[in-house]
This record gives C-alpha cells, structure tokens and sequence, in this order.
C-alpha cells in the first residue's frame, strides 16, 4: 500500500492488555531490583522485598487498575523497612519462645519502636535473654516479665526429682512415652521417698512409675555395720585422748570405716558415721557434757589421719545421757568413757 494514499487519525489510549499493564507499572513505580513483576494467568504478580514506601505506591496502583484492568497482586512482596523488619524479627523471636518447652507466652506487644513481652517461666527453661542472639532484636528494646511456674513436662520433672532425691546411682530416671520411670535397687528408705513424691506427682498429672524399683540387699555390709557399732573407745577418768591401748582399737576401725564406705558406695549408697562422745557421772553435767564433745572431736581426728575421709564423720556430745551401763555398776564408770559410733545409710 502506498503510504501517500493512507490518511490517518489515532485517538489515545491504554490499553488493559497485561502485557501493555505489565509495561506502565515497571516505568511508572520503577521496582526495585529486589521485586520481580510478572503474568500469572491475565494477573500481574509482585513477588519479593521492597520498602514500605515502594509498597504503599504499589498498593494505589493495584487500586486504580482494580476499576476494570488486570489484578495486580502485591500481597507476595514482604515490606523491608526499619520498623517492618524489626517486627519481622521481633516475632521470629515470640515463636521461638513459645517453642521452648515450660515458657508460656501470655502477651506480647511492640509499641513505639519498643517491645513488651509476658509470661510464665520454669527456673528450669531456656533463659528468654538468652535466646535474643541471633535475632536481630535489639535487647534493650525488649521489656519482659516472667512469673515463676513450674513445668509438668517430664523433662523439667525429672530434673527436680534427681535434685530432691538424689538417687543413688544404682538407680536410673528415664522418660518413656511421657511418663517418668524409676528402674534399679535402692534401700529402703529412698524407695519409700520415690513412692511418696509418685503419689505427690500423680495429683499434678504426672506418671512416676517405681514399680521396677527392687531394695537394695545389705546382708554383707548389715554383718559389718553390727562389727563397727560394737566398737567403743575408751578413756581414762577426765580424759579427751584415748590411752595407747586404743591404737589397736582405732587402727582396726579406720580399715573397717573405710571398708564399709567403700562397699556402700558400690551399693548406691552413701555412709556417714556418727561420733557420739560419752562420760561417766563423775563431776558437773555441763563439764560432762563438753568432755564427752571432745572426746568425739578428737577421736574424728584420729580417724581423719588413719584415712577415713572427714565428710564421713560427723560428732556429738551425749554426757552421761546415753550410757552403755549403769553407773551403779561395777564396770559403770570406765565402760560409759567411751565413743561410740552409729553407721547411717543415706
């Protein structure tokens, strides 16, 4: 066609073709080199990081075009101003304190570029402080307040229960399927302290099964726990150091004291030897009663030097409350100058 001949007149317009759309958004909001435009099925789509400004100006042009054009979804571009990311932040950090077993979050709110944090916390739970690394929140914009509370989570539980009872080490605490189960031997005394704190837990929800818990057999260290308990030694009248006769006595029950704690430990149990310094009537009550002191004291310092560890040793002064045979008796007075000594298992 020759061009001479053609005689034209085009009147402007936009077309809402989303090509053409796709074409007039890039020019007229320039995106960032962070967002990404593109054709989804006649919709243009947004997708990436801009600041909050380039977002409101995207939002007024999805608006405009909504009167008859294509849809232009922004809803995928996330906002990477100061503030939109500090709150970005500020809830990755909430979501990893309520994934943090006995810390529950109770409120939690950001108001003028601060932010305000409340709750109830197990001493036993992750430091929230602590958990502040990493996130990019600034610490001292962060306002919190915890209330004590302990924990039902048998993870928690048990470690109270290892620290109330102290369980000898022939005893295991593990958690099967949430419940909290005791499996060993153990004298006793301790079994009767595990059932009672099963009964205390079970009120609070908490399965402490110590139906594996067998007790613990004593007959070898019961034959020398009676060999010790008969052992006294002597002193003279108003004497805190025994004679040299009693270096036999004192050699032979250091070896026994060592050997009796030395087999209860291989037990799960703990040996404490208590010292109990006694007098005969002779003399005032109150100067009895401070002989009979030293006497243990001094007899706990023999054994110290003989081997016997001194944590094993404790010592009293009973005077003349507690003696081996009446005073009226012949033997009374040289028999009841003694210290005796008690074997506990712990």
């Amino acid at each position: 066609i020759d061009p001479a001949r053609v005689h034209s007149q085009w009147q402007f317009y936009q077309s809402l073709d989303p090509e053409f759309v796709l074409k007039r958004l890039t020019a007229s909001l320039t995106p960032p080199k962070s967002v990404r435009l593109s054709i989804v099925e006649d919709r243009i789509v947004a997708e990436g990081e801009a600041p909050d400004t380039w977002i409101d100006r995207a939002r007024a042009a999805a608006r405009q075009l909504s009167a008859g054009g294509p849809e232009f979804d922004i809803s995928k571009v996330r906002d990477v101003s100061p503030e939109a990311r500090a709150a970005e932040h500020w809830q990755h950090y909430v979501s990893r304190l309520e994934a943090q077993p006995g810390i529950i979050v109770a409120q939690q709110t950001a108001r003028g570029g601060h932010f305000y944090i409340s709750g109830l916390r197990d001493p036993l739970a992750a430091d929230p402080q602590e958990l502040l690394s990493g996130t990019e929140v600034d610490p001292a914009r962060v306002h919190s307040q915890w209330q004590f509370y302990q924990s039902l989570d048998p993870k928690f539980v048990v470690k109270r229960l290892i620290a109330s009872l102290t369980p000898p080490k022939s005893v295991q605490l593990s958690i099967i399927q949430d419940r909290i189960v005791v499996v060993g031997e153990a004298p006793a005394a301790w079994i009767n302290r595990a059932r009672a704190a099963a009964q205390q837990l079970s009120a609070d929800g908490v399965a402490l099964d110590v139906s594996q818990l067998r007790e613990l057999s004593l007959a070898e260290l019961n034959h020398l726990r009676e060999v010790i308990q008969a052992t006294d030694i002597l002193f003279y009248s108003g004497k805190v150091v025994p004679g040299p006769e009693q270096t036999p006595v004192l050699d032979k029950l250091a070896d026994q004291l060592k050997e009796f704690a030395q087999n209860a430990r291989k037990s799960g149990v703990t040996a404490r030897f208590m010292l109990t310094g006694h007098s005969d009537a002779t003399g005032r009550e109150t100067a009895n009663a401070s002989i009979s002191a030293a006497r243990a004291e001094t007899v706990r310092a023999l054994l110290n030097k003989r081997g016997v560890a001194p944590e094993l040793l404790l010592v009293r002064g009973a005077g003349t409350f507690e003696p081996a045979v009446p005073e009226n008796s012949r033997t009374g007075s040289s028999a009841n100058r003694r210290v005796s000594v008690t074997v506990n298992l712990d």
